[in-house]
């Protein structure tokens, strides 16, 4: 849904919003190329941001590259995709003023986290502040579920490390066989997260929970030998890019 209109998403016109059980449209933020979408889920008490990826995935896979920064004073072993970085600051303040705004509408501190793409690595970027009490404003908010879709690559090693630590519960899922969760590419020093969700067949008809401990399972996505980024935009057989909407 966060990739449609922000008219068909407050107005509900769209294929994705009858289909979420007691769910109610918070508010929509969006600049030339960005787009999140915030919300409240009834049934678990949860306020939900969902946040979408690149418009253009080829000219996004074209210009993606591998560069790292460290932007945690903590633990400077900790390296992040600079360009995720530079993005996620750009949204920071906005998805925490948004979310607070739905949090004091209906008295919870639960958060659902949501993302597609390069919106993945957004949302990974906010559990983690918040799973670490640095997420200015969000020091009492617990992150409940982050569900990410697409998910490229976001740090090094010692993030994904890191993450793990922290418990934050989260599933990673990977359509068949999407090029965007294979970069930038591990030889580089990237490392996802667990846990990897695979849908292995292009119908979505079969999935395969892949290892607890290690992002990096060698039997679940990384044993395909080829990848295509016409996968990235249909997951758990719905199509999930504009044209879904």
């Amino acid at each position: 849904m966060s990739y449609c209109s922000t008219d068909q998403i407050e107005s509900g016109d769209n294929n994705h919003y009858q289909s979420i059980n007691d769910f109610e449209v918070g508010q929509v933020w969006s600049n030339s190329s960005l787009q999140f979408v915030t919300g409240y889920d009834g049934t678990e008490n949860t306020v939900t941001i969902a946040v979408r990826g690149s418009e253009d995935i080829d000219n996004w896979l074209d210009n993606l590259d591998a560069i790292k920064t460290s932007p945690y004073d903590d633990d400077s072993s900790v390296e992040v995709h600079k360009g995720f970085w530079k993005e996620y600051t750009t949204l920071r303040d906005s998805m925490i003023s948004y979310i607070l705004t739905e949090a004091e509408k209906h008295s919870t501190s639960k958060l659902k986290l949501t993302g597609h793409s390069s919106g993945a690595a957004n949302v990974m970027l906010l559990a983690y502040d918040v799973a670490r009490g640095q997420a200015e404003g969000l020091e009492d908010f617990q992150v409940s579920d982050l569900y990410t879709f697409g998910e490229p690559r976001v740090g090094n090693t010692a993030f994904a490390d890191s993450v793990k630590s922290l418990a934050i519960p989260h599933t990673r899922v990977v359509h068949y066989r999407d090029i965007v969760p294979h970069v930038p590419p591990h030889l580089m020093g990237f490392h996802h997260s667990p846990q990897e969700i695979w849908y292995d067949t292009e119908d979505s008809s079969h999935y395969v929970e892949c290892s607890e401990t290690d992002g990096e399972d060698d039997s679940c996505s990384k044993s395909e030998w080829y990848f295509t980024a016409s996968d990235h935009c249909t997951y758990i057989d719905l199509a999930i890019c504009s044209a879904g909407c």
